[in-house]
C-alpha cells in the first residue's frame, strides 16, 4: 500500500528545482580540469532538462546562479540568480544566498567545487541540507601544501565550509583517494560520499589544429604539484646520452619558469628563469590546437606527487597518447598499467621509460592499445547520469 502510494505521489508531484552554480566558468578555474567538469557537466544536465521538458510531467527542471559583473558562459541554461560583485564574494553566499534559495523553493543547489582555494565561489552553509557539492581534492590539506594552500586553508571562508560539510546532502568526488581524504580531513560519513569518475571524450568532436613538432614529450599542468623539475631531470639525462627529445608544457609561463628555475645556491644567475629553446609552453590552447598536441606527442608525461583525479591522463588515453604517470592513488586506479607507473621521485626511472617508448615500439604500441580500451568507460554521459540519480533522488 505504502509503494502505491509512494508511486501515484510521485506521479502528481511538481518537478525538482535544481540551480546549477556555474561560477567557476566564470573566474580562475576557467580553462582548468574544474571548469572543464563545470562545462561539460553543466552542458549534458541542460540537455537532460530539454528533453524532460517536453514529458508530460518533467521530473526536474534547472537554472543557473552566475556572477552578474561578467559574460553568462551558458545562455542556454536559464539565470536564476545573480551573485553580486561584491569584494569578498562568499559572505554574499553565506548571508544572502541561502535566503534567496529557500525564498523560491529551490530543492538542490550543486556547487561544482566546494572547498576550493578561489573565493568566488563556496556553498551555502545554511543550504547545506539540500545541497550538493562536488570535491575534487584536498591539496590545501597535505603535508607537502604550498604557502599559498596553506593560506588559504587557514581562511574564515574554508574553516567555514570546512566545519559545515558533514552535513550537505550529497557530497560528489572524482575518485576514491578524494573520497577517503573527505572522510578523514572533512569527517564526513561514507554514506553521503559517492566516487563519480570524470570524462574525457570531450575531444571526439573537435578538428584537430596543425601543429608543426612530432615525436616530443608533453605534459599539462603548471602547479607545484605537477612535478615539472622531474621530467627536466629526465629529459637532461637522456640529452647528455644524446636523446635530443623536444618538451612541450601546458601551462602559465611565469609559473613554469618559477617551477623549473635552479634551487637556490645552483648554478642559473639572471638566465635561471629563461627556458631552454627545447622546451616549449603552450598557453591556454585551442581544443584543437590541444587534440593535435595528444596525436603527435611521443607520451604524456604526468609525474604529479597529489592528483584528485587526472583528466589530462583520460585525455591522453582515449586519444591513442602513451602515458607515463606517477604510481600513487588516484593515478594508479585511473591508469592501471603497472609499465606506465613510475616513483615520482626517481628522474632515472622516467628516463628510462621515455626512452623504452622511444626506442621499442612494441611497448609504445601496448601502451596505446590499453589506453585506448581504458578510456572507453571515462564518459562525460557517464557521469552526468550519475548526477541526474541525485537530483532525482
Amino acid at each position: 500500500m505504502k509503494t502505491l502510494f509512494s508511486r501515484l505521489f510521485a506521479q502528481w508531484r511538481r518537478p525538482r528545482t535544481v540551480v546549477l552554480d556555474i561560477r567557476p566558468l566564470q573566474c580562475g578555474y576557467a580553462g582548468k580540469g574544474v571548469g572543464r567538469y563545470t562545462f561539460e557537466i553543466a552542458k549534458l544536465i541542460a540537455a537532460a532538462a530539454l528533453q524532460e521538458s517536453r514529458q508530460k510531467r518533467p521530473r526536474f527542471n534547472i537554472s543557473s546562479l552566475i556572477r552578474a559583473d561578467r559574460p553568462n558562459p551558458l545562455p542556454e541554461i536559464p539565470v536564476r540568480f545573480a551573485a553580486p560583485a561584491w569584494q569578498r564574494p562568499w559572505l554574499w553566499d553565506q548571508l544572502v544566498l541561502p535566503f534567496l534559495l529557500l525564498r523560491h523553493r529551490i530543492n538542490i543547489l550543486h556547487n561544482f567545487t566546494a572547498m576550493g582555494p578561489l573565493q568566488e565561489v563556496s556553498f551555502p552553509m545554511l543550504f547545506a541540507f539540500r545541497g550538493i557539492a562536488t570535491i575534487h581534492d584536498w591539496h590545501m590539506f597535505s603535508e607537502s601544501a604550498s604557502a599559498i594552500e596553506i593560506f588559504y586553508r587557514n581562511t574564515v571562508r574554508i574553516r567555514l565550509q570546512k566545519k559545515r560539510l558533514p552535513r550537505l546532502r550529497r557530497i560528489v568526488v572524482d575518485s576514491e583517494q578524494v573520497k577517503v581524504d573527505t572522510m578523514l580531513l572533512g569527517g564526513v560519513n561514507a554514506d553521503r560520499i559517492t566516487v563519480v569518475p570524470l570524462g574525457g571524450d570531450h575531444f571526439d568532436g573537435v578538428e584537430p589544429e596543425p601543429w608543426h613538432m612530432e615525436n616530443f614529450a608533453l605534459s599539462v599542468g603548471d602547479m607545484p604539484n605537477k612535478n615539472l623539475a622531474l621530467i627536466r631531470d629526465a629529459l637532461t639525462q637522456l640529452r647528455a646520452r644524446f636523446i635530443h627529445l623536444n618538451w612541450v608544457i601546458v601551462g602559465n609561463r611565469q609559473n613554469i619558469e618559477a617551477r623549473l628555475a635552479p634551487a637556490p645556491g645552483q648554478a642559473g644567475g639572471l638566465e635561471s628563469r629563461v627556458l631552454p629553446a627545447w622546451i616549449t609552453v603552450l598557453e591556454n590552447p585551442s581544443d584543437g590546437k590541444l587534440k593535435a598536441c595528444y596525436g603527435k606527442a611521443l607520451c604524456l608525461l604526468f609525474p604529479s606527487t597529489r592528483e584528485g583525479f587526472g583528466i589530462p591522463i583520460v585525455e591522453a588515453m582515449r586519444l591513442g597518447c602513451p602515458v607515463l604517470a606517477s604510481d600513487i592513488e588516484p593515478l594508479n586506479s585511473l591508469l592501471r598499467y603497472p609499465p606506465g607507473l613510475l616513483p615520482p621521485g626517481d628522474a632515472s626511472a622516467w628516463a628510462a621509460a621515455i626512452h623504452k617508448l622511444l626506442f621499442f615500439p612494441e611497448a609504445r604500441n601496448a601502451s596505446i592499445a590499453h589506453g585506448l580500451a581504458r578510456a572507453e568507460r571515462f564518459t562525460w554521459d557517464n557521469t552526468t547520469q550519475e548526477l541526474l540519480k541525485f537530483y532525482l533522488a
